[in-house]
């Protein structure tokens, strides 16, 4: 007969659904245990066939009875999830620790004795057996925390409430336990029965919300981890997995917590919980929260209630999880059980709030209050000094120090670690959150003892401050700000920040300075909670925030307190060792007294004896006969065997050697090749050694960068030099990182360089680089110990002498494009080819100065080489370096400018005579202006157009034309005899000089406009003149008459064309002493003239030329033209001999005037050009404040002004 109440469920309630929620973490079982209803009057008392089975324990039915309290699984569960841990979860428990303080109110004689931890904003709570740590341990054990209990709690209590402690295990509670066992494993549907029942087993539809942990991809290199003995605070008590490790939200409380509930099911039920009531008992207020919190916890929404008599069932009864609480004899009310949840975790949260500290929750039996007592603080008082702790021995001080600190410490570490490789990113509120977890971890953990971990601790704070993919060019750190809504389970009693954090004194009046850190009143938790009427107990860290020179400075603390670590690798792995031989030891003799190894009676004993005559062996013909004098005695399968080991090996170093090359798989130069498994890593001390050395390389490298932008070069160049010697740590075990190497090469030639370029502040320059803080001196006595004397000396000193500094940049450069990469050696290239074309430039400026001073000094008759000739040289070597080097990075627009001063060098070197050359040779000097020629021709091939580089094609033309001109002019003004010593003909002379013009002027650019549009209407001008004098000078020997008349043509039209030039630019200099050749041309002709009219009418001329200079002429008295390169001496002088010539024609006119045939007209022009010689000599007394040259030039062009303003008005006045 079944006997069954076959209720149906009915829907769960929207708000509780709201309100309740379930998500399977990590699942022990295989699925929902099928169900079968047993018969009326089955006897439990009989153990089932599958009782205790393998099989039926897959279901998890066996934890039932192996479920045992305490063993402080929050700490397992913790380092099995740390992605919730910190900020995820609230609470972290065996549920059966949720349920009893969840029941405080309903169960005042209870007794309640929790462990509590605080990792950021997660509690971890456990039960705290007293019995078990404290009264039936050693009393060398937990000493510190057994002499406080003993004399606080203990000693006030009596003899049987002491037994409270101890948890009831009679035979009642037995019996019970085994009862129920019974009936779990009889209501587990047999395999051969599954298949045509109602019931079968529940296929998982909920696959998506069992959420199994999986270690995070390594996002950087690999770091070492907590020992599994490490994570708990009692190692050897035994490790319980619970069936479901779920994420529980009730109300806003959200906890990871531990069950081994057995959930059935079937067909038509598919998720129940069974409970085996005695019917002559009526259940109680207790059971029935316990059965109601089950089914919420793990999200079950019906419980099948099966009654017994004196173990044989009666019936059952289907109740809905909602309904629990309404049943008779056990009503509560949910929203009390609500309320007691919220209060008691903010009484938690609110006072214990110091990460690593160890709190104890405590109620004694019949206590209307729960305390909670930070037994870290209390404790720490009543221990002795720290040079007593000191001298105690290590095991006396293990027994003294709180169990409960390394796996908390390492909790931290673990749940860090885990953020810090979380594949979102790290934004600035995270990176705060993993800071803080850091910092605490290396608070707790003492360094000599964990040396890795507190060394991995000091690596990852060093790579939150500057993360592994920081470009220390353009560095950009992550600095986004989380807010409340972006991440839900950081909300739940709101956030603590730096404005509502409490004051130190209101909280140390909150929390009271008695024994008792704190009390809540159990009545207290009964009352709504409302979460505004507290302080905000979730403290969220501050975010990691700053500027780039303070990340790097804190990021180098950390690597230096890293490096300090280093030095405890080897003795703390030999204790570890030494540790892990004695608990191996023991483990073997505990096994051996448990598991004796007896003979079996049907087993043969055997007996060592090997056969007189071994059964002969073929010979392998590819292995070698071992000869009869090798000392050892292995035979040939050993030889055989040893050999091919070794082969292998060889073969796995080589495949590493190529991996290692970068010759296997792709290596990125950046990262270390240390990803991967931890197996890997054969030395923790060689491989954190690495991680830190490479992460102060990027630090400094970071900070060379910045104070370079800053242009200070001499602090730039110390951090450079720092990070290049930190990266010959990594090169020594890693050889893949040469870029690195040529990018600091590369920045370190540019320091040099600027050094040079700013010379004025060299001095301020040397005093950075000479300046070492603390934290540098301490990284350099790191790297020291680890390369000795192999340490980078060769990188040269900054002094204070041009030359060696800019040729110390040039060798940066090179050795930097020998290890670079075939991007960056273009790169390279151009800024070497920069300071080449700066160095040349120099050389060549220096050897004019040296070469002014040594024909100043007139020391021709030395023997050894001047100063001057090794200058040019190094300029000349220098240029060409820097030409073949832009030719190689095809780099046109350098190239141009190299090849521009290349020709800039020819017009030097043609200036300039060696030792052995004749002074002041023109036909070596034609043959270097040649040269200069070809390179700026060169130049312009190269940009191709004017409209590819204007401004740089001007330049060039510039060059080429004031090249040409300047040739011409030596062509003009020096000898004309060559090296050969034979006389040039004239003609080919004037040719030769006149084409030679013709070209500069060519090549002046008058029409376009630009910034250079004056100085080539100048040059133009000059050039012009320069024609126009040599056509002068041509005509005073010219004999042909032909000849003689296109030569003057030439004259006058070149003449004319330079003063209107020179008279748009406002030139009065220039002007006056043009005009003034003009005058003298007109009066050779009067000389040359044969008869009066011909002579007075080339003296008119040249009296007009005067009367057209009046303009020019006033401009000078107006001081509206000649500026400060005016020289006013020659200008003074052309003004006294332009009134010189003009009264020797006013003269000569009146007298040829005289001379001529007795006429009216001659009369009447005589006396007139009388009249205006009287004039010229009438010259007004000078002022005599006119002291100044500016000021007598000015009356002077005045009076000549007025002078010729009468001749003017005369002249009218005649016509």
């Amino acid at each position: 007969m079944d006997c069954s109440n076959d209720c149906s469920p009915g829907p769960s309630s929207e708000h509780e659904k709201d309100q309740v929620k379930t998500i399977v973490r990590f699942l022990n079982v295989q699925s929902t245990a099928p169900f079968a209803r047993l018969k009326c009057n089955t006897d439990l008392n009989l153990p089932p066939s599958n009782w205790l089975s393998n099989s039926a324990d897959s279901y998890g039915l066996g934890q039932f009875l192996s479920h045992q309290g305490g063993g402080f699984s929050s700490f397992r569960m913790a380092n099995m999830f740390p992605d919730i841990i910190g900020c995820g979860v609230d609470v972290v428990s065996d549920a059966e620790n949720i349920k009893r303080l969840l029941k405080l109110p309903y169960s005042r004689k209870s007794v309640i004795s929790m462990i509590v931890h605080r990792v950021e904003n997660t509690l971890l709570i456990d039960e705290f057996d007293v019995a078990k740590y404290l009264l039936r341990q050693e009393e060398t054990e937990w000493h510190w925390l057994r002499s406080f209990i003993y004399d606080n709690i203990l000693n006030s209590l009596s003899e049987s409430e002491k037994k409270l402690f101890i948890h009831p295990k009679s035979r009642e509670a037995l019996a019970a336990k085994y009862l129920t066992s019974k009936f779990l494993y009889y209501s587990l549907k047999a395999e051969d029965e599954q298949g045509g029942s109602d019931y079968g087993p529940l296929e998982d539809d909920d696959d998506d919300e069992c959420r199994m942990f999986k270690p995070l991809p390594l996002a950087g290199p690999v770091l070492p981890e907590p020992d599994e003995e490490e994570h708990s605070p009692d190692p050897h008590q035994n490790k319980h997995v619970f069936n479901r490790n779920v994420v529980w939200t009730f109300e806003d409380i959200r906890m990871l917590i531990g069950t081994d509930m057995p959930i059935f099911g079937g067909a038509n039920r598919p998720c129940i919980s069974l409970r085996l009531r005695d019917e002559s008992k009526p259940i109680n207020v207790l059971t029935g929260i316990d059965y109601w919190l089950d089914n919420l916890m793990c999200n079950v929404p019906e419980v099948v209630m099966c009654y017994h008599l004196d173990g044989l069932v009666q019936r059952y009864e289907l109740l809905k999880t909602e309904d629990l609480p309404k049943m008779e004899n056990s009503k509560f009310s949910p929203k009390v059980i609500r309320n007691v949840a919220q209060n008691i975790l903010a009484f938690l949260k609110a006072n214990a709030t110091k990460a690593g500290h160890t709190y104890w929750l405590f109620k004694a039996k019949n206590d209307e209050v729960v305390k909670l007592y930070d037994l870290t603080t209390l404790c720490n008082n009543a221990c002795p000094s720290e040079a007593a702790v000191e001298e105690e021995p290590e095991e006396e001080d293990q027994h003294n120090q709180n169990p409960f600190t390394i796996p908390v410490a390492m909790l931290l570490y673990t749940v860090a670690r885990n953020m810090k490789n979380s594949p979102e990113g790290i934004s600035a509120t995270k990176a705060g959150a993993i800071k803080t977890l850091l910092d605490n971890c290396i608070k707790l953990l003492p360094k000599e003892k964990y040396p890795q971990i507190v060394t991995s601790s000091h690596y990852i704070l060093s790579d939150l401050h500057i993360p592994a993919e920081t470009d220390p060019g353009s560095p950009k750190f992550n600095t986004t700000l989380e807010d409340e809504e972006d991440d839900e389970s950081c909300s739940l009693f709101g956030e603590q920040t730096a404005s509502s954090s409490p004051h130190p004194e209101e909280y140390a009046e909150h929390t009271g300075n008695r024994l008792e850190a704190a009390i809540k009143s159990i009545e207290e938790t009964l009352q709504e909670y409302s979460g505004s009427d507290g302080w905000r107990y979730n403290a969220r860290p501050p975010p990691l925030v700053g500027g780039i020179e303070e990340r790097c400075e804190i990021a180098l603390q950390h690597i230096v307190d890293g490096l300090s670590c280093l030095q405890y690798f080897d003795s703390s792995e030999e204790q570890k060792n030494r540790e892990k031989e004695k608990a191996e030891e023991k483990r073997k003799i505990y096994h051996e007294e448990t598991h004796p190894n007896l003979a079996k009676s049907e087993d043969p004993i055997p007996l060592p004896y090997s056969p007189l005559r071994p059964e002969p062996e073929m010979a392998n013909p590819d292995e070698p006969i071992p000869m009869a004098w090798r000392e050892d005695a292995e035979g040939p399968r050993e030889c055989a065997a040893k050999k091919q080991l070794k082969k292998k090996s060889k073969r796995k170093i080589e495949k590493k050697r190529v991996t290692a090359d970068g010759t296997g798989t792709e290596i990125d130069a950046r990262s270390l090749l240390l990803k991967g498994e931890i197996g890997v890593v054969k030395s923790w001390n060689v491989h954190l050694k690495i991680l830190l050395f490479e992460k102060a390389c990027l630090t400094y490298a970071t900070l060379a960068e910045r104070f370079y932008a800053q242009e200070q070069y001499g602090t730039s160049l110390r951090f450079l030099y720092a990070a290049i010697r930190c990266q010959q740590v990594v090169t020594k075990y890693i050889s893949c990182v040469s870029s690195q190497r040529s990018l600091l090469l590369g920045r370190i030639g540019d320091c040099f360089f600027q050094l040079a370029k700013n010379w004025a502040k060299i001095r301020q320059y040397l005093e950075e680089f000479e300046q070492e803080s603390r934290v540098d001196q301490l990284i350099m006595e790191e790297l020291v110990k680890d390369i000795g004397s192999e340490v980078e000396h060769s990188l040269p000193l900054p002094m204070e002498n041009v030359e060696q500094l800019m040729v110390t940049s040039c060798g940066c450069y090179e050795a930097a494009i020998e290890c670079a990469s075939k991007d960056a050696r273009d790169e390279l290239s151009r800024r070497l080819g920069s300071v080449r074309n700066e160095l040349g430039v120099k050389y060549m400026h220096w050897a004019q100065e040296e070469y002014q001073k040594w024909t100043e000094s007139k020391r021709e008759g030395e023997d050894s080489e001047p100063l001057y000739q090794v200058l040019a040289r190094k300029s000349y070597d220098s240029l060409q370096k820097g030409v073949a080097l832009f030719e190689e990075a095809n780099d046109a627009t350098n190239l141009a400018f190299l090849l521009c001063n290349m020709g800039r060098f020819m017009r030097f070197r043609a200036h300039i005579h060696l030792v052995g050359e004749t002074p002041n040779n023109v036909h070596l000097q034609k043959k270097f202006y040649h040269e200069a020629f070809a390179f700026y021709q060169r130049a312009l091939g190269v940009l191709g157009t004017r409209k590819e580089n204007p401004d740089l094609w001007s330049l060039v033309t510039w060059e080429l034309s004031t090249a040409t001109f300047n040739l011409a002019k030596q062509l003009q003004d020096h000898s004309t005899i060559d090296q050969e010593g034979a006389p040039q003909n004239a003609d080919e002379l004037e040719q030769e000089v006149v084409g030679m013009l013709q070209r500069a002027l060519k090549i002046c650019d008058q029409e376009q406009t630009g910034p250079r549009q004056v100085l080539y209407s100048f040059r133009a001008a000059l050039i012009h003149h320069r024609i126009a004098s040599y056509h002068h000078f041509s005509l005073r020997s010219a004999a042909e008459e032909n000849r003689r008349k296109t030569t003057l043509q030439l004259c006058k039209l070149h003449y004319e064309k330079a003063v209107a030039i020179f008279e748009s630019l406002s030139e009065p200099q220039e002007y006056l002493r043009i005009q003034m050749e003009r005058i003298a041309l007109q009066e050779y002709q009067c000389e040359l003239a044969q008869t009066i009219p011909a002579k007075l009418r080339q003296l008119q001329q040249a009296l007009e030329l005067c009367k057209q200079s009046r303009t020019m002429i006033e401009c000078l008295a107006s001081a509206k033209c000649g500026g400060a390169n005016v020289d006013r001496d020659e200008l003074q002088k052309l003004l006294e001999l332009f009134e010189k010539r003009l009264q020797v024609i006013l003269r000569t006119l009146t007298k040829l005037c005289q001379l001529a045939a007795k006429k009216p007209d001659n009369d009447r022009l005589a006396a007139h050009y009388k009249t205006l010689f009287g004039a010229t000599l009438r010259r007004p007394v000078s002022d005599a404040g006119a002291d100044s040259a500016h000021n007598v030039i000015k009356e002077h062009a005045l009076h000549l002004v007025n002078v010729l303003q009468k001749i003017c008005d005369l002249d009218k006045t005649e016509g």
